[in-house]
């Protein structure tokens, strides 16, 4: 049986839709990895900072208290 060329249209767009929805899914699932990295780092600046400020304090009382 021969396809005609309106079927073989149709199956073109459906497999360039999957496609798409493929390319779509993998897009979100990068851009999940992207922002779970960045949230992680943004963490561990800020527990940097954090104890950067505890290790001034300590200095500031220490220099202060004697």
């Amino acid at each position: 049986m021969a396809e005609t060329i309106e079927q073989k249209i149709k199956d073109a767009g459906h497999k360039a839709a999957e496609k798409a929805d493929e390319a779509g899914q993998k897009l979100g699932q990068e851009a999940g990895k992207a922002a779970e990295w960045a949230k992680d780092r943004a963490h561990e600046a800020g527990n940097k900072i954090e104890q950067a400020g505890d290790t001034a304090k300590k200095k500031i009382d220490d220099a202060t208290a004697g």
